[in-house]
């Protein structure tokens, strides 16, 4: 016996937006099987490694966890700091950490032997930033509470520039990547800085610009090009124009010593407005304070901005669409630190009860046009599988079941039988009246009534649903008709359904005031679309008119 076919509700047809952002979250969503790991202490920075195997660093209280990105597993540990560490990041070529400490001690480490290679104390109060210049990363920049900004010399650990115009703790700065010798910083002064390492210190602090932002800045992000720059603050995030800042201000301060302070305007409400005008857009789609920020990319390789805030959300930026959000991913706890894989396999998040959440997309490293060999498990390995949540292996490793790549595990589930709503269970049993009410009530969509009415007209029902009712029973369907005979989607299909009440209850007009009543709306309804479609006939015809008029001959 053929196998009862549910009720098929059609989808309305999306804009060119729409399905754009229905690409970007199936995109986002396709980030599943998130593993958590927790710590004793909050993860306060998550950092790739940018060479591969892109390995990845955990900053959580007083130690350094590096992770393998394939089995999301600690492969190395370094605790070698007496205070929380703070900001670990890993150099361009893989081989070297670096992290600060509340202390205001900076390591650099090895990461294979763990060995500190370089100490450097220069700080008074505590790290919250240490960053690898772009390129060769033979430059370290450092932030610190101790409101100043510096760079050093990796090989010898000699400082070469400071620069101190904040005004209080400086919680992030980045390097400007086209231009190393360009650094960007926020700080709880609510400003943003622009400072130029070639400026000399003799003609001023090295500041170049500044931007108000408003709130105290947690995080600052620079895009690749450096001409663009995001800081984050309480729930704000700004973005920044950095080519008009910086080739506006750093050539008078190469030439004649600019002063950010002293060139500075004031509002009008006396307050001093440094470089505002350079804020290409603000926006505020966090209800708490952002913690966090990073670039990432979709599968066409397009540039997103993801923030992460202390409301426990994720929001995605489109730069390209006006930094308009594109996707939110939600988390149980607040959002400390966040971080994407450059290979766009993982998405990193870390949390303030210590928990690190890893969301991993399936396929993302394989290369492009290779297919994925797939060979049938033997019998151990679909034992081995199912002794671990029905796990089976597939791949090279699969006939011996012991090994499987994280790429080729296949989850073996169970089909689950859809139940029937309770409109299929009656037309499954011929109860096309029955049917008909239960798709007229108020939490049912108009497309799904419709796609009942649409059913039941195929199956030549309709009369024997509209039949035989009452006043009670009948005002729902009439309700509805008047409610949607308008519609552009459903007014054909509302109008057959219209004429088939009339044919049956025509006799019976004037028995209850109720359906009188009803009757008397529908046919008005009717006439002032009508009314209105000719109308808009003899406009569309003046319209044509003055087109042919207006066009040019043809000779």
């Amino acid at each position: 016996m053929a196998e009862f076919s549910r009720l098929v509700v059609p989808k309305p047809p999306r804009s060119s937006n729409e399905n754009q952002q229905q690409k970007e979250s199936v995109y986002w969503r396709s980030f599943k099987s998130p593993t958590f790991l927790k710590s004793y202490a909050p993860i306060t920075h998550v950092h790739f490694s940018p060479s591969s195997p892109h390995r990845y660093v955990v900053t959580s209280g007083t130690r350094l966890q590096i992770y393998s990105p394939k089995t999301n597993r600690v492969v190395k540990t370094i605790s070698r700091f007496k205070e929380t560490a703070t900001s670990g990041e890993i150099r361009g070529d893989g081989k070297l950490c670096i992290a600060g400490d509340e202390g205001g001690l900076v390591q650099v480490f090895d990461i294979n032997s763990r060995a500190i290679l370089r100490t450097i104390r220069a700080h008074k109060q505590a790290v919250h930033t240490t960053k690898f210049s772009p390129g060769s990363g033979t430059q370290l920049l450092t932030t610190s509470s101790d409101t100043t900004v510096r760079l050093f010399d990796l090989s010898t650990s000699a400082p070469l520039r400071t620069f101190s115009s904040h005004t209080d703790y400086v919680r992030t700065a980045s390097f400007v990547h086209s231009s190393p010798s360009l650094v960007f910083s926020g700080g709880y002064d609510s400003t943003v800085r622009l400072w130029d390492a070639r400026v000399p210190d003799a003609e001023g602090s090295g500041c170049v610009w500044v931007g108000r932002h408003g709130k105290p800045i947690d995080q600052v992000l620079v895009g690749e090009q450096g001409t663009m720059a995001v800081s984050a603050g309480g729930p704000i995030v700004r973005v920044w124009d950095l080519l008009g800042a910086s080739t506006s201000r750093s050539n008078a301060a190469l030439d004649g010593g600019f002063d950010a302070e002293a060139d500075a305007e004031v509002d009008d409400a006396g307050e001093v407005d440094t470089g505002t005008q350079y804020c290409l857009k603000a926006l505020s789609n966090h209800q708490k304070a952002i913690t966090s920020l990073c670039w990432a990319e979709t599968e066409n390789g397009e540039k997103r901005v993801l923030s992460g805030g202390l409301d426990g959300l994720v929001k995605v930026y489109d730069p390209q669409e006006n930094w308009r959000v594109r996707h939110t991913m939600r988390y149980g706890g607040q959002v400390m630190s966040l971080a994407v894989s450059p290979n766009n396999s993982h998405l990193v998040a870390g949390l303030s009860d210590g928990s690190l959440s890893i969301r991993t997309r399936a396929g993302a490293g394989r290369k492009a046009g290779v297919p994925v060999e797939k060979v049938t498990p033997s019998f151990d390995a679909m034992l081995a599988g199912m002794g671990h949540g029905g796990i089976v292996y597939s791949g090279k490793q699969a006939g011996e079941g012991l090994k499987a790549t994280y790429e080729g595990e296949v989850k073996v589930t169970k089909e689950r039988r859809r139940k029937l709503t309770e409109w299929d269970r009656m037309l499954k049993n011929f109860r096309y009246g029955d049917a008909l009410d239960s798709a007229l009530r108020q939490d049912v969509t108009p497309a799904t009534t419709f796609a009942l009415l649409e059913e039941l007209i195929r199956r030549d029902g309709l009369p024997i649903a509209l039949a035989n009712r009452t006043d009670l029973t009948l005002e729902p369907v009439l309700s509805f008709l008047v409610k949607h005979i308008t519609h552009p989607r459903y007014s054909v299909l509302a109008v057959d359904v219209a004429s088939v009440l009339v044919d049956i209850y025509t006799p019976t007009l004037g028995l209850s005031p109720l359906i009188d009543t009803l009757f008397t709306r529908l046919r008005r309804k009717i006439d002032d679309e009508l009314d209105f479609q000719r109308e808009l006939t003899q406009v569309q015809g003046a319209l044509d008119m003055v087109f042919a008029s207006s066009a040019p001959l043809r000779v």
